[in-house]
C-alpha cells in the first residue's frame, strides 16, 4: 500500500512539474520484442534522456513503475549521463510457455532540479523453437545372451512446443530397431556372448522438425554361465575376541565360475539369518554386523556362531548357486568392571544407635564369563565430613565406629547426612572399578521433655485492665538437639464469672494475656495449668507449669441504688426537714463499704435547692427530705414538678482511680392541699439491677439459627401472599377476546362430606312473572351476535338463543315455591344462574346473579352463554332481566 501511495505521489509530482520541465525521454513510448529464455543482462530497449542546461539525473532514477503484470524480470540502468537501457534480470526465466507473453510498464526519470518525465514501454515475448529434451538419465543397458528379441528401452522425451517427434538410430544397426513415433528400441535377434560383440554403442536421435537432440545408448551383452560358483577360501572356522567393532572383517568367502573366472563379479553372496555377521553381496566379504558380547545371555552358554554363506549367479535361469558353512567362536576378555550394590542405599539411623551397629552391606559382582576375570577387592572407602564415624570391613560391611548423639558436647560438628563411597577394583585390571553409594541420615531422638524454669509462676494484674493486656510469659527449654519449636497451651484454670476462659496463652511465645476484664469480686485468684509440648512429629513430650494470677482490687463498680424513677407528691406547705413521703434510698457497691457513699442532687434539677438527703454521707441508706420551703406567693418558685437527678458517689480512691458514681431519678409533684382533691402516693421500693456483660459473638450457633428461622418465616409469608394474589387474579374478568380467557366450569367429581342420612332442607324461591317486551336490538361487540333488550327494565336475551327447557312452573306474583334439596349436591359457582328440571335438580339458595358476567345454560348442550352488559338499563332490587320466553329467576 505504501508503494502504491509513493508511486501516485511521484507521478503527480512529475505531472505538475511537466508543464515547466525540459526533462524528456526520447525514444518512448515504444514496443520491444524479446526472445524467450533470454539470459540475465540481455538488453531489451535503449532510450535517451534530454535535460535542460545544468541539470542531470537525480539519484535513484530512472526507475520502472506500474508493471502489468507485476514482475521483477526487468530493470533499468544508465549507460552514460543521457543514455539508458532496460535489461533482463534473469529471475524468473522468461519461458514463453510458462510466463506471460506481454509486459507493460512505465519508465520514470527525475532530474536533479525535481523535473521529470515518464513514458510507457511494452515488451512482447516471442516464442523460440526449442529442441526436445530427454527426461530420463538411462544410457547403459544390459542384455543377457540368448534373450529373445523384443523391447529393451523406451525413451522419455518432452518438447516445449508440443510438436510431433520422430526417432531414429544413428548409425543404423541391423541388430536393433526403433519405433519412429514412440522412441521404443527393440532387439531383432538373440545375442551370443561368444560370437557376437559383447557391447554396442549408437545415438538415439529425436527431432521436432527443426531441432534434433541425441542420446548415446550403450548396450552390454551379459554372459550366461551354466556351472555353479566355486569358493576359493577353504578355511571355515574362525576364533574372535568379543567386543570387536561392527565392520571388522572376519573372512573373505569369494567364489568364481568354473569355466569363466573373469565373470566373478556377476556372483551375488548371501548369508543365513543371524544376529552378529553380515556379508557383502558383491565381494563375499564377511564382517561383524552387531556387537558380540561374550557375557550376554545369548553367547554366555553358547559362544559359537554358525552361518551358511551362499554364492549365486545373478543372471542364470534357473539360478546356479553354491553354499559353505562358516563357524565363528567368540572368546571372553576382561572387559567388565565390578558392579556394586548395597542392601540399603538409604539408611536412617537414630542418634542413639550403638557403636558397632551394622549400617549397610555392599556386594559386588563381575559379569565376565571366565572365573579369573571376576575377582575383585575393596580398595577405597571415603566419606566427606565423617571423621572416622564409619568403617568398612573386608566383606563389604559398613559399621558405625563412633556415637552419633547430638547432645554430646564432643559431637558439636556432627552432621545430619553422610554420603559413603565404597570402591571395588578388578584384580586383573586395576582400571576396571565399581562403586556404590550409601546415604546415611541421622534421625534425632526425642529424649528429653521440655522443662519449665521455674516450675511455678506468680503474676499480679489489676481488674481494671482489659483485653490484650500482657500479664507475663512462661518459658520452657528442651535439651534435645537439634532444637525444635515448643508450643504452649492452657490446660485449665482460666474460667471466671460464667466465662470458660478469660486468659490467652500464645502458642509460640508462652505469653499470657487477657481476653476480657478480670473481676476481683468474682474470682480474686486464678490458678492456671499451662502445658509445653516439644516439636517432635512422632513422639512429642510435654510438661506442665502452674501459674498463679492474683487479681488486684480496684474501684471499678459504680453504686447501684433504688428505687429508681419513683413518683412522689409533696404538699406546698411541708415543713423543711420533713421526709418526703417516707422515701428511702438504698445503695450497694461490690467494691466499696457502706460508709463510703456520698449523696447529692444535681443543681439543674434541684431548683432553689429544695430537696436533700439525710444523712448525706457515711451510710448506704438515706432519706429524701425537704430542705427549703416552697414560696410560690412571692414568685420565687414557679415549678410544680421536679425531676431530681440523684448522684451517688462511692468516694473510693483505691488504685488511684476517680470515685464511681451512680444515678437515680426521682419525680416530685408539688401540690396545694387546698386545691388538690386526690393525693397519689407511691410506696418506695428497692430495685435490684443485675449488670451482665454482652458476650455476643456472630459465630454462636443461635445467631444462624435465628437468621435461618426468620428467612423461612419470610419465605412462607411471601408464598402465602403470592397464593392469595393468584387467587384474586383468577377471579378477575378478562377483557381480551380470546379463547384462553374462557374458564371451564369444573364439576365436583367427589363428595367432600359423606352423610349416612343426608339432612334435607327447604329452599325458598320467589318467582316474579313480568310480562317483558323486548323493544330493541343490539350487536354484542365481543361475540358479534344479535341480542334483544327491554329499554325500561334492561332485560336482554339472544335473538337466536335456545329456550331453556324444564323450568319450574310459573307462580303468581309474590308467590313462594318450596323445593326439596339435598346437601350432597355440589353448589353452583357464584355468579351463575342455572335452570333445573323438576326431577330432582335444584337451584341453590346461596346463588346470586352477577349480570356483568351472566351465563345462561341450554338444556341440550349445557353450555354457558355470556350475556353482554348494557349501560343504559337499570334494575330495581329483586328484579332481574328476562330469559328464555320472558321468565325471570332470582
Amino acid at each position: 500500500m505504501q508503494n502504491i501511495i509513493y508511486t501516485l505521489v511521484v507521478i503527480l509530482a512529475v505531472w505538475i512539474s511537466g508543464a515547466f520541465s525540459e526533462v524528456s525521454i526520447i525514444g518512448l513510448p515504444a514496443t520491444a520484442m524479446l526472445p524467450e529464455n533470454s539470459p540475465a543482462g540481455t538488453e531489451v530497449f535503449s532510450f535517451q534522456v534530454s535535460f535542460s542546461a545544468g541539470e542531470s539525473m537525480a539519484a535513484g532514477f530512472p526507475r520502472l513503475l506500474n508493471f502489468d503484470p507485476l514482475t521483477d524480470v526487468f530493470t533499468v540502468a544508465m549507460d552514460n549521463a543521457t543514455h539508458a537501457k532496460v535489461i533482463v534480470t534473469g529471475s524468473p526465466v522468461l519461458d514463453f510457455e510458462t510466463v506471460p507473453n506481454r509486459f507493460i510498464f512505465q519508465v520514470l526519470v527525475i532530474g536533479s532540479a525535481g523535473n521529470g518525465d515518464s513514458e510507457t514501454l511494452t515488451v512482447l515475448l516471442t516464442d523460440v523453437d526449442e529442441p526436445p529434451v530427454f527426461l530420463d538419465e538411462t544410457s547403459v543397458l544390459y542384455i543377457l545372451e540368448k534373450t529373445p528379441s523384443g523391447q529393451i528401452y523406451e525413451a522419455s522425451v518432452s518438447d516445449p512446443e508440443n510438436k510431433p517427434l520422430t526417432f531414429a538410430l544413428i548409425p543404423d544397426n541391423p541388430a536393433f530397431t526403433v519405433d519412429g513415433r514412440k522412441g521404443t528400441v527393440f532387439t531383432t535377434k538373440e545375442f551370443n556372448y561368444h560370437t557376437d560383440p559383447i557391447s554396442y554403442s549408437f545415438n538415439l536421435s529425436v527431432s521436432d522438425g527443426n531441432n534434433t537432440a541425441l542420446r548415446i545408448l550403450i548396450i552390454n551383452i551379459i554372459n550366461i554361465n551354466d556351472d555353479k560358483p566355486v569358493f576359493i577360501n577353504k578355511i571355515t572356522s574362525f576364533t574372535l575376541p568379543e567386543e570387536l567393532s561392527p565392520g571388522h572383517i572376519v573372512a573373505n568367502m569369494t567364489a568364481v565360475g568354473a569355466d569363466d573366472r573373469l565373470n566373478a563379479g556377476l556372483i551375488f553372496y548371501t548369508i543365513s539369518s543371524n544376529d552378529y555377521l553380515e556379508i557383502n553381496g558383491y565381494t563375499g566379504l564377511v564382517t561383524i554386523a552387531n556387537r558380540m558380547d561374550r557375557d550376554s545371555d545369548t553367547l554366555r552358554n553358547n559362544p559359537t556362531v554358525a552361518v551358511t554363506v551362499t554364492a549365486t549367479y545373478r543372471f542364470t535361469r534357473p539360478p546356479l548357486f553354491s553354499s559353505i558353512d562358516v563357524t565363528v567362536t567368540v572368546m571372553d576378555i576382561n572387559d567388565n568392571p565390578p558392579t556394586c550394590t548395597t542392601d540399603r542405599p538409604r539408611r536412617e539411623i537414630p542418634e542413639t544407635e550403638p557403636v558397632g551397629a551394622l549400617v549397610a552391606s555392599v556386594t559386588c559382582t563381575d559379569n565376565d564369563v571366565e572365573l579369573k576375570f571376576r575377582e575383585y577387592s575393596f580398595t577405597r572407602f571415603s566419606c566427606i565430613g565423617c571423621t572416622q564415624r564409619f568403617t568398612l570391613e573386608m566383606d563389604g560391611s559398613i559399621l558405625l565406629d563412633s556415637d552419633l548423639d547430638f547432645e554430646d558436647p564432643g559431637n558439636i560438628n556432627i552432621g545430619r547426612e553422610y554420603n559413603l563411597l565404597v570402591v571395588a577394583t578388578d584384580k586383573n585390571d586395576t582400571s576396571l572399578k565399581g562403586d556404590a553409594y550409601v546415604y546415611v541420615s541421622v534421625a534425632p531422638v526425642n529424649e528429653f521433655p521440655p522443662v519449665f524454669d521455674p516450675k511455678t509462676y506468680f503474676f499480679r494484674v489489676s481488674e481494671l485492665l482489659g483485653r490484650g493486656t500482657v500479664i507475663g510469659s512462661v518459658v520452657a527449654t528442651d535439651d534435645d538437639l537439634p532444637t525444635t519449636d515448643i508450643q504452649y497451651s492452657l490446660v485449665s484454670g482460666g474460667g471466671s464469672g460464667g466465662l470458660a476462659n478469660i486468659f490467652h496463652v500464645d502458642r509460640k511465645l508462652g505469653r499470657i494475656s487477657l481476653l476480657t476484664n478480670p473481676d476481683f469480686e468474682v474470682t480474686p485468684t486464678h490458678t492456671l495449668v499451662i502445658r509445653a509440648v516439644d516439636g517432635d512429629p512422632v513422639r512429642p513430650l510435654s510438661t506442665t507449669a502452674v501459674v498463679t494470677i492474683n487479681i488486684t482490687e480496684a474501684n471499678d463498680e459504680p453504686p447501684l441504688c433504688g428505687p429508681n424513677k419513683t413518683n412522689l407528691v409533696v404538699p406546698i406547705d411541708m415543713r423543711p426537714g420533713s421526709s418526703v413521703q417516707g422515701f428511702m434510698l438504698t445503695c450497694t457497691d461490690k467494691d466499696s463499704p457502706p460508709a463510703s457513699f456520698l449523696y447529692s442532687i444535681s443543681g439543674v434539677t434541684n431548683v432553689n435547692n429544695h430537696f436533700g438527703f439525710s444523712p448525706s454521707a457515711g451510710t448506704n441508706i438515706t432519706r429524701l427530705i425537704l430542705r427549703e420551703p416552697f414560696d410560690f406567693t412571692s414568685g420565687l418558685d414557679k415549678l410544680w414538678h421536679y425531676s431530681l437527678t440523684v448522684l451517688i458517689s462511692d468516694a473510693n480512691l483505691r488504685a488511684g482511680r476517680a470515685p464511681q458514681t451512680g444515678t437515680v431519678i426521682i419525680n416530685v409533684q408539688v401540690v396545694d392541699p387546698d386545691l388538690t382533691t386526690t393525693i397519689t402516693t407511691t410506696t418506695p421500693r428497692i430495685t435490684y439491677i443485675a449488670v451482665t456483660q454482652n458476650t455476643f459473638d456472630v459465630s454462636d450457633w443461635y445467631v444462624w439459627f435465628v437468621l435461618a428461622l426468620g428467612a423461612l418465616l419470610l419465605l412462607g409469608i411471601l408464598a402465602y401472599l403470592l397464593y392469595r394474589c393468584c387467587r384474586y387474579l383468577s377471579t378477575k374478568e378478562c377483557s381480551c377476546n380470546c379463547d384462553c380467557c374462557e374458564s371451564e366450569h369444573m364439576e365436583d367429581k367427589d363428595t367432600l362430606i359423606q352423610y349416612k342420612d343426608p339432612p334435607k332442607r327447604e329452599v325458598l324461591m320467589e318467582v316474579t312473572k313480568i310480562n317483558t317486551i323486548f323493544d330493541g336490538e343490539e350487536v354484542d361487540p365481543v361475540t358479534k351476535r344479535v341480542y334483544e333488550y327491554n329499554s325500561k327494565s334492561g332485560a336482554r336475551r339472544w335473538k337466536d338463543a335456545v329456550v331453556v327447557s324444564g323450568l319450574p312452573p310459573a307462580q303468581p306474583d309474590s308467590s313462594t315455591l318450596v323445593i326439596p334439596q339435598r346437601t350432597s349436591t355440589p353448589e353452583q359457582p357464584p355468579g351463575t344462574a342455572q335452570s333445573k328440571s323438576s326431577s330432582g335438580k335444584r337451584l341453590s339458595s346461596a346463588q346470586s346473579v352477577d349480570w356483568a358476567d351472566h351465563r345462561s345454560q341450554t338444556s341440550s348442550e349445557h353450555q354457558d352463554v355470556p350475556l353482554p352488559k348494557r349501560s343504559g338499563a337499570k334494575l330495581k332490587p329483586g328484579v332481574v332481566p328476562m330469559t328464555g320466553q320472558g321468565t325471570s329467576q332470582v
